[in-house]
């Protein structure tokens, strides 16, 4: 049985999960009998993944494939709060800048000092500009 420690949570506040022991089979270990039981398991309700991998460290999980498109739909959900996120970011700096009366920043400039997906987003203006 392995520890995992969740530390890298891929940057996300609040998303780290709890941390969790698993059973690793080694690859060489891995049979097609495996996958076959696990399948049964799936299609009663199981959840349970198959970890497998190497020296004790786990490389790769079969899970059912209704959790893989919760895991997708998370995912999606999380750009998608990450995006409007910066676009709210960016719209209280231009307004900022606005009110002050100064020239502030260019939007390249703005993108720059925001980074990730508001410089995205600022592209993906300009570019549609041209």
């Amino acid at each position: 049985m392995t520890h995992i420690d969740n530390a890298r949570n891929n940057g996300t506040p609040g998303a780290e999960p709890p941390k969790f022991s698993v059973n690793i089979i080694p690859t060489d270990q891995l049979r097609r009998e495996d996958l076959g039981a696990m399948l049964k398991r799936y299609r009663r309700g199981e959840i349970t993944p198959l970890i497998f991998g190497d020296d004790n460290r786990p490389e790769a999980a079969i899970i059912p494939f209704a959790a893989f498109v919760r895991l997708v739909k998370y995912d999606h959900a999380a750009h998608v709060r990450q995006e409007a996120a910066s676009q709210a970011e960016l719209s209280r700096r231009v307004q900022e800048s606005d009110a002050v009366g100064e020239p502030g920043l260019t939007l390249e400039e703005l993108g720059d000092e925001l980074g990730g997906p508001a410089r995205l987003i600022i592209r993906r203006v300009l570019d549609d500009d041209e």
